[in-house]
Parts: structure tokens; sequence; C-alpha cells
């Protein structure tokens, strides 16, 4: 990875790092995980180029200004902002003025696909409040030198997670001053998938609980939800079935009867889609 790295760096005034690590075959395969980071404090003539690097790096600026240059376009992140690029393309960074900013080069068998959906909401550029940025404690994991895949790979996923949620309203053309009050209706549907998930659950049997014609219920569920009912029945058994799996010594396919599913093969199928290829006994494993 070194030659990645410029041997000749001016303009840094001081650096943490670089931390290194060195993820296992199963992490590479599986999961977003960490290359390399650290925290620089740099001034007028830092600067940056590269035109390829296989990785996504994420800046976080503490203090100062830098200016970017990517995918034809130039910007300036500055204070509390968090910037997001993907090295396979041309980039170019440099500091404005003294500026202390902490980073992390990463990558991961579904990145790629969480980078082009946070791109596409909002670009390059993100803010997110100080309890929900955890690159400072992505670096802390990096540093103490402990063989930490998941737990590292978790705080990446919750991260961007973080970023994805951060662009939900504006994505979404949503008001985000205004709360949307789940209607009465809706609630009553929430509180019934709540108590009978275990059992068949039709979206006819949802739209009767709630007063309203199929058509006009499954409109009013997505508008305040902001998913199908179907695929909200099935997230809600899914995460009952996760649940399970790490808090009981149930067989799978207890779980997979006790959370709703019409069979063992139905529930490892689905719940491996969700987690990008985990089955269930994998992820009973990883957790423990």
């Amino acid at each position: 990875m070194n030659f990645y790295i410029p041997k000749v760096e001016p303009g840094i005034k001081s650096k943490k790092g670089l931390y290194f690590y060195e993820p296992s075959a199963l992490t590479k395969e599986l999961y977003h995980y960490v290359l390399w980071g650290g925290e620089y404090i740099v001034d007028v003539p830092y600067s940056i180029k590269r035109d390829y690097m296989n990785s996504f790096i994420l800046f976080y600026i503490k203090k100062g200004s830098m200016h970017f240059h990517y995918l034809d376009q130039s910007f300036v992140a500055s204070k509390d902002d968090i910037v997001l690029l993907d090295c396979k393309e041309k980039n170019n960074y440099s500091a404005m003025e003294e500026t202390t900013f902490q980073f992390f080069h990463f990558t991961g068998s579904h990145t790629q696909a969480m980078y082009n959906e946070l791109y596409k909401r909002k670009g390059c550029t993100f803010r997110l409040p100080s309890e929900q940025n955890n690159i400072p404690n992505i670096l802390s994991l990096i540093a103490s030198n402990q063989e930490i895949d998941f737990t590292i790979s978790l705080e990446i996923y919750k991260l961007l997670g973080n970023l994805v949620e951060s662009t939900r309203n504006t994505f979404e053309n949503r008001d985000a001053n205004v709360a949307k009050a789940v209607p009465k209706e809706i609630q009553a549907v929430l509180s019934f998938i709540s108590e009978n998930y275990a059992s068949k659950i039709s979206v006819d049997q949802l739209s009767e609980i709630s007063n309203l014609s199929t058509y006009h219920f499954c409109r009013t569920f997505k508008k305040y939800i902001g998913t199908s009912p179907h695929q909200y029945v099935l997230n809600y058994r899914l995460i009952q079935a996760k649940n399970q799996l790490v808090e009981t010594n149930l067989s799978i396919e207890q779980i997979s009867m006790e959370c709703g599913f019409n069979s063992i093969g139905h529930f490892i199928r689905v719940f491996s889609q969700s987690t990008g290829g985990i089955t269930p006994g994998k992820f009973r494993k990883l957790c423990f």
C-alpha cells in the first residue's frame, strides 16, 4: 500500500499515524473494511494529487478548510464537514490554511453501491451531529493494533448509514421541519404487526384493520412509514429473527417458525439477501 502514499508531503506540521490495518479474508469478502488512516495538521503548501487508487476515502475536517477538485468540480470543505471520495477517480486536495483533519481509506464488497447512492443523493460533502460522527472512534480502533475486523466494519456501516439518513429528507423531497404524525389507523396496523408477526399476515387483512381500501391503505402506509406494508412486515420479522439468533439458543428452524417465515428455506434466503450474503448461522457466529 505504501506506493499510494507520497514519500514527500510538504505542508504537514504534525500527524498521528499512519495507522495501517490488515483485515481477514472473510472480512474482505463480506464487509466494508479499513486500510489505513490518521490525523494530520497541515498548512499551505500541503497538496495531494492522485490519478487512481482502489479505495474510498473519508475526511473529517476538525479545523480550518481544504480545497478539493474531484469529478470536474471544485469545492471547499470547512470545519465539521465530512468528505467522501472514490479514489478510483482522479482527485486533488490541498490546504487553504492551517487545517486539522482526520481520514481513513476503506473499501469492501458493498462499498461501491453505498458510495453511488450517497453521491447521487448529496455529492461529496456531508455534516453529522457530533454524536453520529464516529470517524474519531474508527481511527482509535485502527490505532489499537487489535484484530477487531467486525467491530471496525460495524462502525463503518454505522457511519455510512448515518450519512444516508442525513440525506433522506432532501433526497425524498420531504419537509425536514414538519414531523408527520402517524395516523391512528396506521398505528393500529403497526401494533397488530408487532403482536402477530409470527402468524400469516396479508395486506388485505391489514387494510381491513385500518378501515381503508387496500389501495388507499398501501399509499397511506408508505407515505408515513416509508416502505410498503409487505416490506415492513418482512423487515420486522428479520429484526426479530436477528434478536433471537443473538439472544437465544433456539435452532434456526425454530426461529424461522417463530418469526413467521413459511419455511426454513425461505427464511435463509431472505435473511441472506438482507445481510449481503450472510446466512443466519454465520450471523450467529459473528455476533459472539
